[in-house]
């Protein structure tokens, strides 16, 4: 199947760009794209492997890249599960000046929001954390408001949505490497230790890419490209997203093996001959 998913992705007809797309942040992630970058009119997925803030600082990264390409429009945030961390984006390159955040009560309201803000075409993008389940109603509904509004949707959801149907134009599936902690410093005074306990109980899930070292991002769906491409990365100072190694499309051997033996099977005359054995073995 993931084979497959490849075929039917090279062969689909690329989305004609007319010179509006923006940067994912990374030069490598971007040729991965028929359009060298995310287009403006679609829906982009970054899927989280863990609970962590790494998929959601790649989404935020994408739309620092937008905002400087659109500098008269906001950035609409729309956090349903209350940790979005303002400073985190700021670092990542988003002026606080033009975030507009919101925290819908349900997931209806939610896609309300995400709906509105994307066929308003008054926003720059629209970054959204979707911890919950989008059935394919709603997902066809944002679809059709990106393309309405020209405004991208930057969508950041969680793993048990990877691998199921998607009206997103790009999906990429990102993992990562915990860091391992730091050293303990034994002669702090208990007031440094109780201000440092402070802040890090302060920083929410948007802020904890620090504490991952190496970042896996994995190209899932593309329409009229190859998926299967892999790329490790680092987020370091200034929002610059450092490639470390990449990977081509990946099939499993497998699958292959499988694939053989049913071909096998399928032809009259073995499966006579595999007919005729079962029943001797059944008759002895």
């Amino acid at each position: 199947m993931k084979s497959l998913r490849a075929k039917v992705g090279c062969i689909s007809t690329a989305r004609q760009s007319d010179g509006g797309g923006f940067s994912t942040g990374c030069e490598a992630m971007d040729q991965w794209l028929p359009g060298g970058g995310l287009h403006p009119s679609t829906l982009t997925e970054w899927i989280a492997a863990h609970d962590s803030a790494a998929a959601g600082s790649l989404a935020m990264a994408a739309a620092a890249n937008r905002l400087r390409q659109i500098p008269g429009r906001p950035l609409v945030i729309v956090d349903c599960s209350g940790t979005f961390y303002p400073p985190a984006a700021v670092s990542l390159g988003v002026p606080h000046q033009r975030m507009i955040l919101l925290r819908p009560r349900s997931g209806a309201d939610a896609i309300w929001a995400i709906d509105q803000s994307l066929r308003s075409g008054a926003a720059a993008a629209v970054w959204a954390s979707l911890p919950m389940r989008v059935d394919d109603r709603d997902a066809r509904r944002l679809q059709l408001a990106a393309e309405t509004g020209r405004t991208p949707g930057l969508l950041v959801r969680g793993f048990a949505a990877r691998g199921k149907p998607s009206f997103a134009e790009v999906q990429f599936y990102v993992s990562q490497q915990q860091r391992a902690p730091a050293r303990a410093v034994t002669n702090r005074s208990d007031e440094t230790r109780s201000v440092t306990n402070r802040s890090d109980n302060a920083r929410s899930v948007t802020n904890r890419s620090r504490d991952f070292e190496v970042i896996s991002v994995t190209l899932d769906r593309v329409r009229g490209g190859a998926v299967g491409r892999q790329l490790a990365l680092q987020i370091i100072d200034a929002a610059t997203i450092r490639p470390l190694s990449t990977t081509g499309p990946q099939t499993k051997r497998h699958e292959t093996a499988a694939e053989h033996l049913a071909s096998q099977l399928a032809h009259p005359a073995i499966a006579k001959r595999v007919a005729t054995r079962r029943d001797a073995r059944t008759a002895s």
